[in-house]
C-alpha cells in the first residue's frame, strides 16, 4: 500500500517537473514611455535586465551628444548615462524623473513615464518579429491581457548609443 501511494507521488512529481519545463516562464517590467492615453505606450523589459528602479535623481547635462541622452546620473558615486527612449523614438521629450538603471555593465538608464506592472508571461506569449521585419529597438511583442506591448530590445539601445557617443 505505501509503495502505491509512494509510486504515485514520484509520477506526480515527474509530471509536474516535465510540465514547468515544457512552459518556459520570464517576469517582465511593464513601464509607459510618454503620455498618450491611447494605450500604446506600454513597453516591456525582462526583469533580469533591471538591477534598480530610481525616482527623483538629478541628471546632469552633457555637451555634444544626442538629443535623446539626457545627460548622466550619480548613483552611489558612479556615472549613469540617462537615455530618454521617447525622443529615440521620435516623440516629445519625457519630463519624469523616473529611472530604469539597467542591470549590465553599460552604466545605462532609461528614462520612463511610470511603472506598470510586473508581468509573468509564458514563452508563447511573446511574438518574436520575423527577420524581415526586425525593428532596430524591438524584439516583438507580448500579449497582456489581449493588448499588445512592444518588447524592448535593451542591448540595440546600448549599442546605439555607445555608437553615437564614440563617433561625437
Amino acid at each position: 500500500m505505501s509503495e502505491e501511494i509512494l509510486s504515485l507521488i514520484k509520477s506526480g512529481v515527474q509530471e509536474k517537473s516535465t510540465d514547468q519545463k515544457a512552459e518556459k516562464k520570464a517576469t517582465w517590467l511593464i513601464f509607459t514611455i510618454g503620455s498618450a492615453a491611447d494605450g500604446h505606450n506600454q513597453y516591456a523589459i525582462p526583469a533580469e535586465s533591471v538591477k534598480e528602479i530610481l525616482r527623483d535623481a538629478t541628471v546632469f547635462p552633457l555637451p555634444f551628444v544626442p538629443p535623446y541622452v539626457n545627460g548622466v546620473l550619480n548613483r552611489y558615486g558612479d556615472p549613469y548615462v540617462v537615455v530618454d527612449s521617447a525622443v529615440l523614438e521620435g516623440k516629445e521629450a519625457q519630463n519624469s524623473f523616473l529611472f530604469i538603471v539597467l542591470s549590465d555593465e553599460s552604466h545605462t538608464c532609461l528614462r520612463i513615464t511610470d511603472v506598470k506592472d510586473f508581468f509573468t508571461a509564458s514563452e508563447k506569449d511573446v511574438v518574436h518579429f520575423a527577420e524581415e521585419e526586425l525593428s532596430d529597438f524591438y524584439d516583438g511583442t507580448l500579449n497582456i491581457d489581449g493588448q499588445d506591448v512592444f518588447v524592448l530590445n535593451v542591448q540595440a539601445v546600448i549599442e546605439k548609443v555607445g555608437k553615437e557617443i564614440a563617433a561625437a
